[in-house]
């Protein structure tokens, strides 16, 4: 199949893709956004198990920069963004129809092909070639690439000294243990705890978050250290692992779980910059959290930042 020449492709229907493709769109170019997964958002994931929805990568979003805050500020009084709670006199948000909602809408705008996994991205002359696994070929005169930092420096060829700096940079491991509780919980209001302890990391009440749910859902976040020591396991053993140390937290039985692993859950470093750019013809760049930080906002500003700097080329 022969697809015309993109303006620019995006890979990674993340936060961060999805806020360059916005950017891109808004100033009228073509933009294609592809991303292996079977929907976009990223580590931003919900889904249903037995009647509980669950939010089970980012649990919430703050927001501190100008151009973020004005984003989540246009959710307010939707049913998509809500304030959960605040501490330290920082607001933190969430959404009542589960975090992938906010993607999803982003996305709606836009061309996203999901379900599609990117072997190589090659230079040919003025354009670049990006060649899907299945052999298709898709063409565009600039690239954005947004996957985790180790996904992308497999897929495109950037000068040695920026792949060493950028190689560097390593991630946490996470396992996420989605249990189906039998009663409510005993985590109280506002149904999120971050505990220090081995081997917990965090614990979610996703219907005390507003999540609209007929059963209690509980999402158990394995700490970077436990995750991973325990990343081949069978999961069998990990979920009793945690669900064993969150008892006390759970005030009633799990019913049903369910289990996922995040191998790239937040950079342990960060570039200084808030995106790589490859000053070239054609131009190309990277952008994620391992650039604007391991927040929401840092993948959400990446993106913009790729996308502005794009726009200068």
């Amino acid at each position: 199949m022969n697809h015309p020449v993109e303006d620019c492709i995006i890979i990674g229907a993340g936060l961060s893709g999805l806020a360059a493709a916005k950017s891109l769109d808004a100033a009228g170019l073509n933009v294609l956004v592809l991303d292996k997964g079977r929907r976009p958002g990223g580590r931003m994931a919900s889904r249903e198990v037995e009647g509980a929805m669950f939010d089970y990568g980012a649990q919430f979003l703050s927001a501190r920069d100008q151009d973020f805050r004005r984003l989540i500020n246009g959710f307010l009084g939707t049913a998509r963004v809500i304030p959960w709670f605040e501490r330290a006199t920082e607001i933190y948000y969430c959404s009542p129809l589960g975090m992938n909602a906010i993607p999803e809408f982003l996305a709606a705008s836009l061309r996203v092909e999901c379900g599609v996994t990117v072997s190589v991205v090659r230079r040919d002359g003025k354009v670049w070639r990006v060649i899907a696994q299945d052999g298709t070929v898709y063409t565009s005169e600039a690239v954005i690439v947004t996957a985790p930092l180790p996904q992308s420096l497999g897929l495109v060829e950037i000068p040695s000294d920026i792949r060493s700096a950028l190689n560097a940079i390593e991630y946490h491991r996470c396992i996420a243990i989605l249990a189906v509780l039998d009663g409510p919980s005993a985590i109280p209001e506002p149904g999120f705890l971050r505990l220090s302890e081995e081997p917990l990391q965090t614990l979610a009440d996703n219907r005390l978050k507003g999540l609209d749910s007929e059963s209690v859902g509980v999402t158990i976040l394995a700490s970077p250290v436990f995750s991973l020591a325990h990343w081949d396991t069978p999961e069998a053993e990990v979920a009793r692992l945690l669900i064993a140390a969150a008892d006390p937290y759970l005030g009633s039985g799990v019913s049903h779980w369910r289990y996922h692993r995040w191998r790239y859950s937040q950079p342990i470093q960060t570039y200084p910059e808030r995106f790589y750019g490859l000053d070239q013809t054609p131009p190309l760049a990277l952008a994620g959290d391992a650039f604007g930080g391991p927040r929401v906002e840092g993948a959400f500003l990446s993106g913009h930042a790729a996308a502005n700097w794009l726009l200068t080329k």
